[in-house]
């Protein structure tokens, strides 16, 4: 499910945007969630929520390209697109790495390059890795390089083939941006079936050497997690 929002002072505009996102998405087959912002400040305070963005400039008391900075800090990961009436703001936008610069009146055509763009970015982006980030620094993971987290005292240890990234979160949010690959088989402890080199004891062994602990309650739910896995 992509998470998008519109956020124009015109009502109508937001609509326009959002009835064409639709169609087109929903003609790709892909699932969306598409919600509309005609208050700045709304949009502003949940904007960390969201995959993509569309951004009016020139707004009543907070502009996009203040709007579209203040995402970059909260939401890295998100992908901009300006839609305006406004051409002097080009190199601003190139500055908050927007994906694209659309002038109203929108053309169609244009607006559907644009979000296809912007699905391959995102299909890839949610296929091939996870966004790890603190207040400090973010880091995008292949979830090929990781081995297992650890979750200890609300702080995950991210176990990968470039070493150990820690940061505060919670395991089941963790959970959630993983694929079929990665297994629970303990309450603190998700693993990498593609690494996994032997199950024996009550305990996984990967290739780099760690012995991960398998909690009695798991262990058929891991067999036949194991044999569905090899299956696929």
């Amino acid at each position: 499910m992509i998470q998008i929002a519109v956020c124009d002072d015109e009502a109508a505009v937001c609509r326009e945007i959002t009835q064409e996102l639709s169609r087109f998405l929903s003609a790709q087959a892909v699932e969306c969630n598409v919600r509309q912002y005609t208050d700045a400040a709304a949009f502003g305070a949940e904007m960390q929520a969201f995959d993509l963005v569309y951004l009016d400039i020139r707004m009543p008391k907070l502009d996009g390209i203040t709007l579209a900075r203040q995402l970059r800090r909260q939401n890295p990961a998100c992908i901009v697109v300006f839609i305006t009436g406004l051409r002097d703001h080009m190199l601003e936008a190139f500055d908050v790495e927007a994906l694209d610069y659309i002038c109203k009146p929108i053309e169609r055509a244009r607006l559907r390059r644009s979000a296809e763009r912007a699905l391959q970015q995102i299909t890839h982006r949610q296929e091939a890795s996870i966004l790890v980030q603190t207040a400090h620094w973010c880091k995008a993971v292949r979830l090929s390089a990781i081995y297992y987290c650890e979750v200890i005292n609300r702080k995950i240890y991210l176990y990968t083939n470039e070493g150990v990234l820690e940061y505060y979160g919670k395991l089941k949010e963790m959970e959630k941006q993983l694929d079929t690959r990665f297994f629970k088989c303990h309450r603190s402890y998700l693993v990498n079936l593609d690494h996994l080199k032997l199950y024996q004891d009550g305990e996984i062994v990967l290739e780099n050497g760690s012995r991960i602990p398998v909690s009695r309650l798991r262990h058929q739910e891991l067999m036949e997690k194991m044999l569905d896995y090899m299956k696929d």
